[in-house]
């Protein structure tokens, strides 16, 4: 489990980007509890249980993968972790740019994340 909240960031968007398939849901089944939910705001979409927590990543690294992703800004309060996102182009261009806020559980497994796109 990463010690800090910088560690645990870059822990967290591996577990977005790996390309390998299984590795990614290794990272996957190791940051999340098992009944983990995640709150998409655009679609309105919710994503419960850490098995379907793969499978929704899974669809959009297949979709995405051709964009580079960084998170821009971290705050971390308590057992909350903002994390502001942006999806770029190999040569640079943003496409996107969300928030996540990722909550942790007291095992420092992630339990909620509330996803919000199209943030400036």
């Amino acid at each position: 489990m990463a010690a800090s909240a910088a560690d645990f960031a870059d822990e967290y968007l591996r577990s977005w980007i790996e390309p390998d398939p299984k590795r990614r849901r290794d990272l996957i089944m190791n940051m999340w509890a098992p009944d983990g939910r995640l709150t998409v705001s655009s679609p309105a979409m919710v994503v419960e249980g850490v098995d379907r927590i793969v499978d929704h990543v899974a669809s959009l690294y297949d979709a995405l993968k051709d964009l580079d992703f960084v998170y821009d800004q971290q705050i971390e309060s308590g057992d909350a972790l903002l994390l502001r996102w942006s999806m770029s182009t190999p040569a640079g261009e943003l496409v996107k740019r969300g928030v996540n806020i990722v909550f942790r559980n007291a095992q420092g497994r992630v339990s909620r994340v509330h996803m919000f796109m199209d943030v400036d």
